[in-house]
């Protein structure tokens, strides 16, 4: 049961990192900004994030510094609008990982009235 549920929250993650990924480039304004690139990008992120996720919070920064860096060199941008990009997708993951947690939060507990 653990690891299916490590898969599924993998492919959530990725599915969801995508689409932010690729709305954050278009509010950084990055010219080259496509929905593969962001896919690739959370593809690569998602994996070593599963992987350096069991190493602890050393691991979870380690693979943010890569995110970055990954965005930098795929999307071929600046260092600043790399880590503008990363704070934006970032940012954006935590509203809906806040609204998840809310509609889930309150549908569990009107499930159980």
């Amino acid at each position: 049961m653990y690891q299916v549920v490590d898969w599924v929250g993998f492919v959530i993650n990725l599915v969801l990192g995508t689409i932010v990924l690729h709305v954050a480039a278009k509010i950084v304004k990055i010219d080259d900004a496509t929905i593969t690139k962001a896919f690739i990008i959370a593809l690569i992120a998602a994996i070593l994030g599963l992987i350096l996720g069991y190493a602890g919070a050393a691991g979870v920064l380690l693979a943010l510094i890569i995110a970055i860096v990954l965005i930098k060199f795929i999307y071929g941008v600046s260092w600043g609008k790399a880590i503008f990009a990363w704070i934006i997708y970032f940012i954006l993951m935590i509203i809906i990982g806040i609204v998840l947690g809310l509609v889930i939060g309150v549908g569990s507990i009107l499930a159980l009235t």
